[in-house]
């Protein structure tokens, strides 16, 4: 694999207008609603999925670089402001109980996904969602950027990385998330350090929760060679066409 591959391909966005997360919500129905059936698709008519935690969260993006086209998403969700918990309590009970100091500093990052043409790629070099499966270089030459066996992983990546230094921006000490058995395995692998804070419990299949200090996340190796571009906001690369495009789409969904 290329050095730098996620940063020369792709770029992570930080979704601070309600067009952008918008974007989010539709790719979140794409995977949740349409591939997976974790969510009821009758729900969501207008193929925008969301819950009642979205108006307490920050939602990222990640899209091609030369085509602008979305690739998958997450958000990083604040406990509630009434009950102080986090969405993964619904389905788990901590071991020990969160104080409010902590609380007060950690999100819960959830909904983090990636679009099946995104995934599911081979080395047929298929295009997910219309990406052209090459491009030309400056000295016109012919490379691919859809047989990277790992792209997906690396998309995963791009957007932890993205998430984990608006954190520090912004005082937020602690993740928590519940997560499969083969995603923490994943993390293990890839030496981040997590502590199991329950037990397993029955959420779309087995999961167990996990809390993990962001600023010693940062500090993991997977960071020294890629993944170095920050964040970009929403607000200031929008391009004309692609706000006309979201525009129809608010119009419909006001319609």
């Amino acid at each position: 694999m290329e050095k730098r591959f996620f940063d020369s391909n792709f770029e992570v966005v930080l979704a601070d207008t309600f067009e952008s997360k918008l974007i989010n919500y539709n790719i979140r129905y794409q995977v949740y609603c349409d591939e997976m059936g974790f969510e009821d698709k009758d729900v969501f008519p207008d193929e925008i999925e969301f819950d009642e935690w979205d108006k307490n969260s920050v939602h990222f993006l990640v899209r091609h670089k030369s085509s602008e086209n979305w690739l998958g998403g997450l958000r990083l969700v604040h406990s509630n402001a009434n009950s102080g918990e986090f969405p993964f309590e619904e389905w788990s009970v901590p071991d020990q109980q969160i104080a409010d100091s902590q609380r007060n500093n950690a999100v819960e990052v959830s909904r983090l996904c990636v679009i099946k043409n995104a995934r599911r790629f081979t080395a047929k070099r298929f295009a997910p969602y219309g990406l052209p499966d090459h491009e030309v270089n400056e000295n016109g030459n012919v490379k691919s950027i859809f047989n990277h066996k790992n792209q997906s992983r690396s998309l995963m990546w791009g957007l932890l990385g993205a998430a984990a230094r608006y954190s520090v921006d912004h005082d937020i000490r602690s993740w928590y998330f519940i997560v499969t058995p083969a995603l923490a395995g994943l993390l293990r692998i890839n030496k981040f350090e997590m502590t199991q804070i329950g037990g397993a419990c029955e959420h779309r299949g087995e999961r167990f929760p996990y809390r993990l200090d962001v600023i010693k996340f940062l500090e993991n190796a997977l960071w020294l060679d890629d993944y170095k571009a920050d964040y970009l906001l929403h607000s200031k690369i929008a391009s004309r066409g692609e706000k006309a495009r979201i525009r129809d789409v608010v119009e419909s969904l006001a319609g």
